[in-house]
């Protein structure tokens, strides 16, 4: 088996194993070949035989493996241990990964500890969103909108956010930001200070997507979703080796 960079060249057949899944797979191995902090890998054999795709995203001290799907338990393994030594090598002094719950045993035979559990709310019914504080997100709301997310997320990963902020939304009071939602980052980032800015920037989530991921622990949250219907499964369980940022889960009303 090989580990190699995910390429122009190589970067059709490495979704050879996923047909099903072919469009979406494509479009996150594109954006991992060509996002500079971004980085793509694959292991094959005999070049022609993709067992394995991923990819990770770094920023500065922190980075993420964001994708890790195979065919082959070995691959599996030789794949996260390529991710991991690639932050590594790019100064990530912590790794971080949000792992399926079958692959919480490899990460922590890796040096990964468990934090947080993610959970996906669905299947409910949703208030319309009445709140004329909600606008949408311009130039001027850059600097608010990344000082609340750093302060919600333990981490600055301001690349990241700003390259996902069309059809952003902002909850304004004033000349500030109480809570902002990034609908295509992920499945959906909402921060808030407050419940009454998340639930609301909830609100105007739900038309577009039919789930939304929360950390286990935000309460308000919670209590409103489950009141309206919604049930919760498991998503998967936020991993970090290294120093761990500190998560503040009230303030997530929606994981992207």
């Amino acid at each position: 088996m090989d580990l190699r960079p995910i390429t122009t060249d190589n970067i059709e057949r490495a979704v050879g194993p996923w047909h099903a899944d072919d469009e979406l797979l494509i479009g996150k191995l594109r954006w991992l070949l060509h996002t500079p902090y971004a980085h793509g890998l694959l292991v094959d054999r005999y070049e022609d035989d993709v067992l394995a795709v991923g990819g990770c995203t770094h920023y500065g001290i922190t980075g993420w493996i964001t994708l890790l799907q195979s065919i082959d338990p070995e691959a599996h393994r030789i794949l996260a241990e390529g991710l991991l030594a690639h932050l590594v090598a790019q100064g990530n002094s912590t790794q971080s990964t949000l792992s399926p719950l079958a692959d919480v045993a490899l990460w922590e035979t890796l040096g990964f500890v468990q934090t947080e559990t993610i959970l996906r709310y669905s299947g409910g019914k949703f208030i319309q969103a009445t709140h004329d504080e909600v606008i949408h997100y311009e130039a001027w709301h850059r600097m608010a909108l990344l000082r609340l997310a750093k302060s919600a997320m333990g981490e600055d990963r301001s690349t990241l956010l700003m390259e996902h902020t069309y059809l952003g939304q902002v909850y304004a009071e004033g000349s500030g930001i109480r809570g902002f939602s990034l609908l295509l980052l992920g499945q959906g980032l909402i921060i808030a200070d407050d419940p009454k800015v998340g639930l609301e920037l909830q609100r105007w989530h739900f038309p577009l997507q039919e789930h939304v991921l929360i950390p286990a622990g935000n309460e308000a949250a919670h209590k409103h979703l489950t009141e309206q219907g919604y049930t919760t499964t498991v998503e998967g369980i936020r991993m970090v080796r290294g120093p761990v940022p500190e998560l503040q889960v009230e303030m997530v009303f929606g994981w992207g």
